[in-house]
């Protein structure tokens, strides 16, 4: 299997939302309302809701989603440190298998996010 470019991912996400959006219009857009009220700041910044949900993402070993969070830590200026940390976290609650998410997809986003492949 070919690993996909991160901006591929995004991409196909992207597309696949729409699509989505045209058979459940509705749904989508509550949705998009639910989630964008989650990821607001509050009390917790945006940039550190979206380190958690990265965290959780390498935990569960959801490409696509460890790609948007990590796109979006990357937009709100999340230094790398943060990011590491956040995998530091995943490796803790999630062992091995978010510990290898982490050093395998998680890096290469990174690394791909930061225009350095």
């Amino acid at each position: 299997m070919t690993e996909r470019k991160a901006h591929t991912i995004l991409e196909e996400y992207r597309i696949g939302i729409e699509q989505l959006t045209e058979h459940l219009p509705k749904t989508i857009q509550e949705y998009n309302r639910f989630t964008g009220e989650a990821f607001s700041d509050g009390e917790v910044t945006k940039a550190n809701k979206h380190l958690m949900a990265l965290a959780i993402s390498l935990k569960e070993g959801d490409e696509p989603s460890i790609t948007y969070h990590m796109d979006q830590c990357v937009a709100m200026d999340c230094s790398d440190q943060e990011i590491y940390e956040a995998m530091g976290v995943a490796a803790a609650y999630g062992g091995g298998a978010a510990m290898s998410q982490s050093v395998t997809k998680g890096f290469e986003i990174l690394k791909q996010l930061r225009n350095q492949s």
